[in-house]
């Protein structure tokens, strides 16, 4: 073999093996796929957060927890310690290097709805603006209040909080006597939806229902 055809060979074999290397060194997961109604930097890596129920909350009993007037997510939510430990833990894995406050430590099924309260795989740091305009929460707030309707920046943890109520609602919509969110008088439920439909919704496309929500107050079902 000629010399050249020698050194061909050997630049060829140390790309493969530098792409090897480096695809196994990647950490991040492909995102959410672009099919769904948000842009991908709305969701969570589904691979990383694919979202957990909690297990004590079931179709059965949701008149006895979630949808009991008087229950509470308090009563099963983490301590600050805990939560503060895994915010740290999923910004890491994200790769999210700015403040901390500029991020919700959400539960992707969230307590309402029967998520587990401290499943990493239910966790994930979802932002209060977008990666174009940083937010805290009061920021994300008050922008919203200046600026109704605008879809300027991509919808984040407040208006995943606003579906979350919204699943809540018509899950519970067949309940009688069930504790409704303060949200029902902006955006009644009108149809009832399972305990399991309700979580489906939100590890698969909440923004999916905010558009509905948006839109005439279109149940999501």
């Amino acid at each position: 073999m000629s010399t050249k055809l020698l050194t061909l060979g050997l630049i060829g074999f140390v790309g493969v093996a530098c792409f090897l290397m480096s695809s196994k060194a990647s950490t991040f997961p492909p995102r959410a796929p672009q099919q769904k109604a948000g842009p991908a930097t709305t969701y969570p890596i589904s691979s990383q957060t694919p979202g957990a129920p909690n297990p004590d909350v079931t179709q059965a009993n949701i008149a006895d927890n979630i949808c009991m007037v008087g229950w509470s997510t308090s009563s099963v939510r983490p301590p600050t310690s805990v939560n503060s430990r895994i915010k740290r833990q999923t910004m890491q894995a994200y790769g999210f290097m700015d403040s901390p406050t500029h991020y919700e430590l959400d539960h992707l099924i969230s307590l309402q709805n029967g998520g587990c309260p401290d499943c990493v795989e239910n966790l994930w740091p979802e932002a209060y603006g977008d990666a174009d305009h940083p937010m805290t929460q009061v920021e994300r707030a008050n922008w919203n209040k200046s600026n109704p309707g605008s879809t300027d920046v991509l919808p984040g943890a407040l208006e995943k909080d606003t579906v979350e109520n919204h699943i809540h609602d018509e899950i519970c919509f067949d309940v009688p006597n069930a504790k409704m969110s303060s949200l029902k008088r902006k955006h009644p439920p009108t149809v009832s939806i399972t305990l399991q439909r309700g979580q489906e919704i939100l590890e698969t496309d909440w923004y999916a229902c905010y558009l509905n929500m948006m839109d005439g107050n279109k149940p999501c079902e």
